[in-house]
């Protein structure tokens, strides 16, 4: 979590994984007693929406939301995967994320389409194509692709967060968590996975 002015991180703080959704409000209230600043004081409000942890996403947003309720400041809600192209300044091919059981989470960086799809068949998809990925253990399973890594942080989402703020930010009340698939296919394991965007390049 992090507290910004202008293009600048004021205040950062990190949550232990398993306890951040009861800690959020907390260290709201933390950083901004820090910096002497009252919640109604912020512009708006910036949340990475997915795709990850269904818990972790679900949670963050929730925050986000009631925070902008409260003090009826914009939202903006990004993709991480969109972070990470931006972050790694890539301009075309693909990022990736781990999504668990041999999968990927993955976005085409040229149209903007994500997908979710075995890493088998982003291999033979994204053969020969620039990809960026966040995490080691994606980088060395991609490892004959030469991905670039690039490890995520916070400041990562600034630029698209204020951009998103700049242009009025989203619908508090019908923004939801960026699953990358539909809502149906989180509770049960498809048989037949999602095709891969093809690459424009």
């Amino acid at each position: 979590m992090a507290l910004s002015r202008a293009n600048e991180m004021v205040r950062v703080e990190e949550l232990a994984e398993r306890s951040a959704s009861a800690e959020i409000v907390a260290a709201v209230r933390r950083m901004l007693a820090a910096e002497g600043w009252a919640l109604a004081e912020l512009d708006g409000v910036g949340v990475v929406s997915g795709p990850g942890s269904f818990t972790g996403m679900r949670t963050g947003l929730a925050a986000a939301k009631g925070l902008c309720e409260a003090v009826s400041v914009p939202l903006a809600a990004v993709s991480r995967l969109a972070v990470l192209a931006e972050a790694a300044e890539a301009s075309g091919g693909f990022a990736a994320l781990r999504a668990g059981r041999d999968e990927l989470y993955v976005r085409d960086i040229s149209d903007g389409r994500e997908c979710m799809c075995g890493i088998e068949e982003f291999r033979l998809v994204a053969k020969g194509v620039r990809v960026v990925v966040a995490e080691s253990r994606v980088a060395e399973q991609l490892a004959e692709m030469k991905p670039k890594l690039h490890s995520l942080r916070v400041v990562d989402s600034l630029a698209l967060v204020r951009r998103g703020l700049q242009e009025g930010g989203c619908d508090v009340t019908s923004v939801d968590a960026n699953y990358v698939r539909a809502g149906r296919e989180i509770y049960r394991k498809q048989s037949n996975k999602p095709k891969m965007p093809a690459s424009t390049e």
